[in-house]
Parts: C-alpha cells; sequence; structure tokens
C-alpha cells in the first residue's frame, strides 16, 4: 500500500517539475507568421483574366522522389521554397496519370520543371518560433522537357514572398 502511494505522488512531483520548468516563451503560438509558401495561380491562356485548374495536376521536386501534391485540380495552390539555397526545382505534370488502363484511354501527361529562382532573407522572430525566411527577387524558368510545354507564360505578381495572402506567380497555359 505504502509503495502504491508513493508511486503515485513521484508521478505528481516529476509531473510538476516538467511542466513548471516550460515558460510561456518557450512555445510558438499558431498564429505566429513563420516561413510563407509560394502561392500559385492558374490561368487560362485564351482569357488571362479566367482562372483554370490544371487536370491531375502532380507536382514533384526535382532534387528527390518525394512527391509533393497528386492529382490537383485546383486554380490555387502553395508549395515550399527551400530555405537552404536559392533555387527551388519542381516537376509540374498536366493531366497525371500513374497506371494507364487498356481499357479507359488517357491523354498522355505532360511535364514541365519550373525552376524558381530567389534571395533568401532570415528573420528573427522570438525564442520560441526563432527564424522565418523571407524571399526576394522571385523569378522562375519553365523547361519544357522532352515534349512541348504546358505551361504557355507566367507573371511575377509580388516578387516578394513574406505572406500567402495574394499569388506570387501566375501561370497561363
Amino acid at each position: 500500500m505504502k509503495s502504491f502511494y508513493s508511486e503515485k505522488i513521484f508521478i505528481a512531483l516529476a509531473t510538476i517539475l516538467l511542466f513548471a520548468g516550460c515558460q510561456r516563451d518557450d512555445i510558438c503560438p499558431a498564429s505566429t507568421q513563420t516561413t510563407s509558401l509560394l502561392v500559385i495561380r492558374f490561368y487560362d491562356v485564351e482569357n488571362r483574366d479566367t482562372p483554370q485548374a490544371p487536370i491531375n495536376l502532380r507536382i514533384k521536386a526535382v532534387e528527390d522522389t518525394s512527391v509533393l501534391m497528386l492529382n490537383v485540380n485546383q486554380d490555387s495552390l502553395a508549395i515550399p521554397l527551400r530555405t537552404d539555397q536559392d533555387i527551388t526545382s519542381y516537376e509540374f505534370t498536366f493531366n497525371y496519370a500513374e497506371e494507364e488502363d487498356p481499357e479507359s484511354p488517357v491523354e498522355e501527361n505532360n511535364t514541365d520543371i519550373i525552376d524558381f529562382y530567389y534571395a533568401r532573407d532570415q528573420e528573427y522572430i522570438n525564442r520560441a518560433c526563432s527564424f522565418k525566411i523571407n524571399y526576394s527577387g522571385l523569378n522562375a524558368r519553365i523547361d519544357p522537357g522532352d515534349d512541348a510545354a504546358w505551361i504557355s507564360d507566367f507573371v511575377i505578381e509580388q516578387e516578394e514572398v513574406e505572406n500567402e495572402n495574394n499569388a506570387h506567380i501566375s501561370f497561363y497555359y
């Protein structure tokens, strides 16, 4: 009986000491603005004011095999830029299909490689949140690869990537 109460008292004291060690400024609030994502909008190349969602878009990092987004069908999306380099490269595949079913013909997919160029500026937030990266001088280059480019044009809407309130780049296809 005595050891049962001793264990409970020990656990209670350990819990109190554990949480007493944390201070309010040790936790980064979810509302704190951290490194922003790059916001991209897609538009119809014929009617440049009309948003147009690409069909079954796949976005994959060129540097590794990880797929960032798969079968996306929306006209606006946000993707991360690298924080350790001044360039980020992604493969944007239009009409992506993992496996072709011989019973249902699918149009060929089309991949463009897009290189995003920028300068990185570190900004100290606070002790709990540490640093965030702001990107400036945003620019891009489209490489159509072996097939014809499906993205016809792009416009840099904002060269500074400091928040996710508006689009930073618009793609026309």
